[in-house]
């Protein structure tokens, strides 16, 4: 039996779509960061609350509008890799991102700034204060928690935040991305 030439057609375009569908698939697992973290390493959200008034002042005197806390926590098996932190703290660091459709996009709170699709990169975290790589293993440090600051403002949106680690103490830096979470909504407003 002949194919014809439209069949034959039809074949190439549904080959070439499940081609490209397995290779964004595979793109996108890369730029979230699954393919970066090491075997037995994990970047996960912990929980994300809504922060009541109170909490809200208290915690973030100089950044209005962020009343919601999602805590973090990165872990890791035996193995270890290296994580970068500020100064004597033991804390990760990075950057907010919103998870869109077409991929990534580095959230800018800096007032006059812009938002990215791609990271400002360990560089522009040096240029607020130097940092420095501390060794996280099953055996040292096998699991860090921590929170960070997000904003009802952005209701409904998909953030996660990003950590850089080396997987040896002299690899090249990776930029690896936690679980997503849908930011909440905030408590109605009493007047």
């Amino acid at each position: 039996m002949r194919c014809s030439s439209k069949d034959s057609k039809k074949t190439r375009i549904s080959s070439f779509l499940v081609n490209v569908t397995l290779l964004l698939v595979v793109a996108t697992r890369f730029v979230y960061g699954d393919a970066a973290l090491p075997p037995g390493a994990k970047f996960e959200v912990v929980s994300v609350r809504v922060l009541s008034e109170q909490e809200t002042i208290d915690r973030s005197p100089d950044f209005i509008g962020a009343d919601v806390a999602v805590r973090l926590r990165l872990s890791c098996s035996a193995l270890g890799f290296y994580f970068y932190a500020w100064g004597d703290d033991v804390t990760p660091v990075g950057y907010s991102v919103k998870m869109t459709d077409q991929g990534l996009i580095w959230r800018n709170k800096m007032p006059g700034h812009t938002d990215s699709q791609t990271s400002p990169g360990i560089g522009k975290l040096n240029a607020f204060l130097p940092g420095v790589w501390r060794l996280m293993s099953g055996h040292v440090r096998p699991t860090i928690e921590w929170e960070q600051l997000d904003s009802t403002a952005f209701s409904g949106e998909k953030h996660a935040f990003t950590a850089f680690i080396r997987k040896s103490e002299h690899d090249k830096p990776i930029e690896i991305v936690s679980d997503p979470y849908v930011v909440p909504a905030g408590p109605a407003l009493s007047r």
